[in-house]
């Protein structure tokens, strides 16, 4: 299921207009997968994919990082 990034504000996706261009190339180009970044990001976190507190290691295990 993908998110209408018009769901967002300005001040919620305003990083990606930061993005270094190298990145947002790897990005458009397949190299570099944010999903799964996010993934390893919110698992770093403890945070499951709503963005709820389940612990470093259930977080791990949820997002399969």
């Amino acid at each position: 299921m993908t998110t209408n990034a018009h769901t967002f504000t300005v001040d919620e996706t305003g990083f990606i207009q930061i993005a270094a261009i190298k990145v947002l190339a790897a990005v458009a180009r397949g190299e570099l997968d944010l999903n799964r970044l996010a993934k390893e990001e919110l698992a770093a976190r403890g945070l499951n994919d709503q963005g709820n507190w389940i612990g470093f290691d259930a977080a791990q295990k949820h997002h399969k990082v």
